[in-house]
């Protein structure tokens, strides 16, 4: 079987799609080495790391790429991807296209698979954009009815995408995520040393880290904390990450926030390079992620694998991905949260209690075991 792969985020291995991508064909290969796996990236943006062994690439160009790169996107997308799979595969016996985020092509001669991590757009209004979001939403949402199979992160997704999108639940096949190997663990006196050599931050911290936009929720966590303080905890809150817009809608000031609050001198707001994400894993007391709705939900899974204890928001997927390994909050509980959290503080028993279970749980999941799942999906539909 020929997998013809869409590589528009190969370039791009630290964003979400592009760690997923980089997982999976770490591992297909070596799971089912029958099989050829071509990588078409498109040339904008450049090549992006090498390629694992067994996987071949081809940079594929548009004319639209000193033009508008949302029209070369589209294109490579829509135009240049599909007919470039069909031209290579038309000799090579069975094959499939395989596109891993939510960008199939409305019309290609190869079977589809894509995957749907979320459906964030339709389902919260201030991710809607603007027109030509909403245009582009319109085309992709069409383009995954003609798919032969759908993949997503969650059985919850798997649920919105049925009751937004009209698929039928037998078309989804959700293929739960992995923890980078970088995530697992360590020492974590040193990374507490490391933690307040490099960032000031001493114990007893809460960590969180994960994307500061509306659904995030983070107003929750820092009023939460606000409470905290009010009773007299002296632990210190580590807010990872700056905003990505200036839309109040979608980014909560949180600076301003913290200042209503009086909590300037207890949260630090820092940034945290991509080789330090496991070591404040690892250093923190506590590691929150209060977020309102998640296709899937890493960093909880991350910081379980290097052994943080977590609170979470109890909502969309993260208890598929937490399970038992975790306390789990309504995520606008603004009380349930100041108490999990106090409760945390002052219970070493119960830190250490999810911290092993945290490890046990997060071990459940593995990329070598999203490869082998998605590959069976792949499979079948190049039969179809």
């Amino acid at each position: 079987m020929q997998v013809v792969i869409n590589g528009s985020f190969w370039a791009q291995p630290n964003v979400g799609s592009g760690q997923y991508i980089h997982g999976l064909l770490r591992w297909m290969p070596q799971v089912a080495p029958q099989h050829r796996y071509l990588l078409i990236r498109p040339a904008l943006g450049g090549p992006g790391p090498a390629a694992p062994p067994g996987v071949t690439t081809v940079s594929l160009p548009t004319p639209f790429d000193r033009l508008s790169p949302n029209l070369a996107k589209l294109h490579f997308e829509q135009v240049a991807l599909p007919r470039a799979a069909r031209r290579l595969s038309r000799h090579l016996g069975p094959a499939v296209l395989f596109v891993p985020y939510f960008a199939p092509p409305l019309r290609a001669a190869l079977p589809v698979v894509a995957t749907v991590g979320d459906i964030i757009p339709l389902l919260l209004p201030e991710y809607r954009g603007g027109l030509h979001v909403r245009a582009y939403m319109a085309l992709v949402r069409r383009a995954v009815r003609r798919c032969a199979h759908v993949l997503t992160f969650s059985a919850r997704s798997r649920s919105d995408i049925v009751a937004r999108l009209g698929l039928p639940a037998e078309q989804i096949t959700p293929v739960l995520l992995a923890a980078g190997d970088q995530y697992g663990p360590g020492d974590q006196a040193a990374a507490r040393a490391a933690a307040a050599a490099r960032y000031g931050l001493e114990q007893p911290f809460i960590y969180y880290v994960g994307g500061l936009d509306a659904r995030k929720n983070v107003p929750t966590l820092l009023r939460a904390f606000a409470l905290l303080r009010a009773r007299g905890e002296r632990a210190c809150l580590a807010i990872a990450g700056r905003a990505l817009g200036g839309d109040p809608r979608l980014f909560p000031d949180l600076d301003a926030l913290i200042a209503d609050l009086d909590l300037a001198d207890s949260v630090r707001r820092i940034d945290v390079p991509l080789e330090d994400g496991p070591l404040l894993y690892r250093a923190c007391t506590i590691f929150a992620f209060p977020s309102h709705y998640e296709g899937f939900g890493l960093p909880p899974l991350e910081a379980m694998a290097c052994g943080a204890p977590v609170v979470v928001g109890d909502g969309s997927s993260l208890p598929e991905v937490v399970g038992g390994a975790a306390l789990r909050v309504p995520p606008d509980d603004v009380v349930g949260w100041a108490a999990a959290l106090s409760r945390l503080l002052g219970d070493p028993v119960l830190r250490d209690d999810l911290r092993r279970r945290g490890f046990a749980q997060a071990a459940r999941f593995s990329y070598r075991k999203a490869a082998a799942e998605t590959l069976a999906v792949l499979e079948a539909a190049a039969r179809s």
